[in-house]
């Protein structure tokens, strides 16, 4: 009798876990992820050591401007003392011209020590490791660079006491974009 007690017990809870772990799974249609997979991509490996929300503005014209907020993609980062991807999906069929990467909203962030950037769209993609991204960025008023051969850059407010950290792309991105994107 106990051993059968002991195999219905063991039976139970194969069963209740494995249900369970089909709940947890969230279902993608092979739609979604074809759209995922063809949308532009960017990503940026950072080490981000308090949590915050990034955000990437594209822009589909030449010389858009100012950035609009429907043209924008957050990502919400948790703390990490080690570099983690922080992915930016645009919406399928948007190819940007220009970008902008917004350094966060978290006035208590600390230095932010940038490793990669990385542009996807299909089979193409562009890379800029480590300092290279500066080629590619011009930082507003509310970042100091601390280290450019390191990537270490710090979040700062403005004279004016304005906080809005971020790096707007330079024509060399323009130009890489554009290779992706033909």
């Amino acid at each position: 009798m106990k051993k059968q007690l002991f195999f219905a017990c063991i039976i139970l809870s194969i069963v209740f876990s494995s249900c369970k772990n089909e709940e947890n799974k969230k279902e993608e249609s092979p739609a979604e992820t074809e759209a995922i997979k063809n949308s532009f991509k960017v990503t940026l490996t950072a080490t981000v050591t308090v949590d915050d929300n990034f955000q990437l503005y594209y822009s589909q014209n030449d010389y858009e401007a100012p950035y609009q907020e429907d043209n924008s993609v957050w990502v919400s980062i948790k703390a990490n003392e080690k570099p983690q991807d922080i992915v930016f999906v645009l919406p399928e069929d948007v190819l940007p011209n220009y970008i902008r990467i917004d350094f966060g909203t978290n006035e208590r962030q600390k230095e932010i020590i940038i490793q990669n950037f990385k542009m996807n769209y299909f089979s193409k993609s562009f890379e800029a490791k480590d300092s290279l991204f500066f080629n590619y960025f011009i930082p507003n008023d509310c970042v100091t660079i601390l280290e450019k051969n390191k990537s270490v850059v710090q979040n700062i407010k403005s004279t004016d006491g304005r906080y809005d950290p971020l790096f707007y792309s330079e024509k060399a991105l323009y130009d890489q974009i554009q290779l992706l994107i033909k």
